[in-house]
């Protein structure tokens, strides 16, 4: 498998990966390799992702790069092995340029080791882990860390130095995140945390006991939770009162538009921090949430924006020609709906990150936080 944008066109088994004939090469054509979930948990987010690839293509007139592109969408049904083995068939069996996708860290984990040894680029489109990484390895969403810290900056500000308790899921995506938010905090002079409450994961039907344990003392709550576990925390911080003892800042996936209409009124007046809202004001974004729209008539969620990014990325490094490997890293600056991004040494977007109070059915920004001076 190589790096250089050629590629070999195949009568595909299915449009899920299945396997293939190899035919003519054909120079003229880039073939991405999509990795999601279209069964399990994230089958949901592995929706929003394919929908959002394809509507970019649409929106492109089918090209990357100026050359015909063709999406091929594999299942990794959530699981490490599963996407290991996609990866494996995408890279020797489709012969694709790029591998992208990618909802869950553990399936990340598994294809860039993967795709690593195919010398496969991939460009991530969720995964958050902070281990994540490595030359051919390029990410458009966030590290779990820098989700974290840049809502201890913010909370630092403007919730006080004090009276922080955290509050999240004990797994990677949870406990790196709280990291990033104590540091975060920390660093805008914020005094250490009074007490940090971790969960079991994808086992907590019922937040009450958890939410009994913060302190009298605490001013301030600030949580991580996503998916099914993000609905039912919401609903358990207003149906047992915690709304009128104390403030609460959350994560972004609290309140985005995957989980809202689940959490219904109990999300109301929730504040968060995250990478997107679909009520950012610039012309990029009015233009996408608008496509979103017409195409599925509910706002875009971050993974949406996130998948769209990615595709945005490989068609301005398919454009490069050459390497694809370094194109991507040579690209400079990102046009997004969530606002023009760059990637660090480390192929991790530096961005902004938006305060969003949710009222009306909105996410409305009501502050921006600034990536700090590098």
């Amino acid at each position: 498998m190589r790096f250089a944008l050629l590629a070999l066109t195949v009568a595909l088994a299915s449009g899920c990966g299945g396997a293939a004939t190899q035919q003519a090469a054909d120079e003229s054509v880039v073939k991405v390799g999509a990795i999601i979930s279209q069964t399990g948990v994230y089958a949901a987010l592995g929706d929003d992702m394919e929908t959002a690839m394809r509507l970019y293509l649409d929106e492109h007139g089918g090209k990357l790069g100026g050359k015909t592109a063709r999406l091929i969408v594999a299942d990794d049904a959530g699981t490490p092995e599963t996407g290991q083995q996609k990866a494996r068939q995408l890279t020797l069996q489709d012969q694709v340029n790029v591998i992208t996708g990618l909802i869950a860290s553990p399936v990340a984990v598994a294809v860039a080791k993967e795709a690593a040894a195919q010398k496969t680029p991939v460009v991530i489109a969720n995964a958050g882990a902070d281990a994540l990484g490595g030359p051919g390895v390029f990410r458009v969403s966030y590290t779990n860390y820098m989700h974290g810290y840049a809502a201890g900056r913010y909370a630092a500000q403007t919730y006080g130095k004090d009276g922080a308790v955290l509050m999240g899921a004990d797994y990677s995506a949870g406990t790196e995140t709280l990291k990033g938010f104590a540091e975060g905090y920390a660093k805008g002079g914020g005094a250490e945390p009074l007490k940090e409450i971790l969960t079991p994961f994808g086992k907590t039907q019922n937040f009450q006991p958890y939410l009994s344990q913060i302190p009298a003392e605490a001013k301030f709550l600030y949580v991580f939770y996503a998916g099914g576990e993000a609905i039912t925390f919401a609903k358990n911080f207003k149906q047992f009162g915690y709304d009128k003892k104390l403030k609460l800042l959350t994560c972004q996936n609290i309140t985005d538009e995957d989980v809202l209409q689940a959490i219904g009124a109990d999300a109301e007046g929730i504040t968060s921090v995250g990478l997107y809202s679909p009520a950012l004001d610039n012309p990029d974004n009015q233009a996408f949430t608008a496509k979103w729209k017409a195409k599925t008539g509910k706002n875009p969620s971050v993974v949406a924006l996130q998948s769209w990014d990615a595709m945005s990325l490989i068609d301005q490094a398919a454009k490069r020609g050459g390497d694809l490997s370094q194109a991507l890293g040579q690209v400079g600056e990102i046009a997004s709906p969530r606002g023009t991004f760059t990637l660090d040494a480390k192929h991790n977007p530096v961005q902004n990150w938006y305060v969003r109070e949710y009222s009306g059915g909105v996410n409305k920004v009501v502050a921006t936080i600034a990536p700090e001076p590098s």
